[in-house]
Formats: structure tokens, C-alpha cells, sequence
């Protein structure tokens, strides 16, 4: 399976129709995701609820050094959906979607930057813009080619982008 192959699939949306919400403590839920996740070998970047309709969507977003896989996906998926109906006893109808974050969402948190590790990454700073790949996340700064060691801090605006994207940059 090559690169764009992997990165094509773990985009895949997996949507899951059941019946639950209600009363759910969205605290205790996040938790208990994030207890999946880390079981697993995942990183939780994000969830959000969505309303659709007289439904609402549960979006949870996570990856891990190296790329996330959709089998993790799924089964992540059934493990969040098992949580909300059997443990939680969701009431009212919801859809669950669980995902990668996927090339060009920003990267803010330290999750995110763990996560990009090995990844090629445009970073603005004030002044420019340094685009290579990741290769290394620690203390608050990340570690660039050159031995470049850019503090987050100083980060105006971090996206992943394709390594294809910054070789076609550099022939131009």
C-alpha cells in the first residue's frame, strides 16, 4: 500500500447509526473516549457535537505517529459505540464518526505535534515560513531538519501537508 493509498483510506468516514444522547455528562463521555483511545494506542485530537436533524453526531478525531489505520478506526468506533449504549444508556438517536484529522488541519496542541512526528509540516513563524519534516516534538519546541528548534510558542499558524506538495514547491 503506498503513502496516498494509506492517507486516502484513513480518511474514510465511518458513521455508525444507533439510538442514545440524552442526559450524558459530555465530560464523562470525552473521558471514556479518551480511555478507548489510549487503550488502543491512539491519540484523541478532538470530538465535537454536531446537530443533524432531530440527531446529533458525535465527531471524534485520532491518530498516531505514523498514521492512523481505518481497522483502528472501526475499532475504535465499536468500542465508543459500546460505550455510549451499553455503559452510558444513550437515550435519544445520535450518528458516531470516527476519523483521522486529516493533511491541512492546524496543528495547535501538543497532542498535535506528537501526533506529526515524521510528518512534513509547514510552520509560519512572524518573519517566514520553514516547511520539512517534523522530527521532533519535546518540551515545547519542535525540532526541524538542520537542527532547526522552533518553540510552539512562537508558532503563528502549523499545518501537515503532503510531501508531494513541498517537493513540487521546490522545483518551481
Amino acid at each position: 500500500m503506498t503513502a496516498g493509498t494509506s492517507l486516502a483510506i484513513t480518511q474514510v468516514v465511518l458513521l455508525y447509526h444507533s439510538e442514545g444522547l440524552g442526559s450524558v455528562d459530555a465530560a464523562i463521555l470525552k473521558q471514556g473516549i479518551e480511555q478507548l483511545a489510549t487503550k488502543a494506542g491512539l491519540l484523541l485530537v478532538d470530538t465535537s457535537w454536531i446537530r443533524i436533524g432531530r440527531r446529533m453526531l458525535l465527531r471524534v478525531l485520532v491518530d498516531r505517529p505514523g498514521r492512523v489505520t481505518i481497522g483502528e478506526c472501526a475499532a475504535l468506533s465499536r468500542s465508543i459505540e459500546d460505550l455510549m449504549d451499553r455503559d452510558l444508556e444513550m437515550q435519544d438517536p445520535y450518528l458516531l464518526e470516527v476519523s483521522s484529522p486529516g493533511i491541512g488541519r492546524r496543528l495547535e496542541s501538543e497532542i498535535d505535534w506528537v501526533r506529526s512526528v515524521g510528518r512534513t509540516v509547514r510552520v509560519e513563524l512572524e518573519s517566514e515560513t520553514v516547511e520539512g519534516e517534523l522530527l521532533g516534538y519535546d518540551g515545547g519546541c519542535l525540532q526541524l531538519p538542520d537542527n532547526r528548534i522552533i518553540p510552539v510558542s512562537m508558532v503563528v499558524r502549523a499545518v501537515e501537508v503532503l510531501e508531494a506538495q513541498g517537493r513540487a514547491k521546490d522545483r518551481k
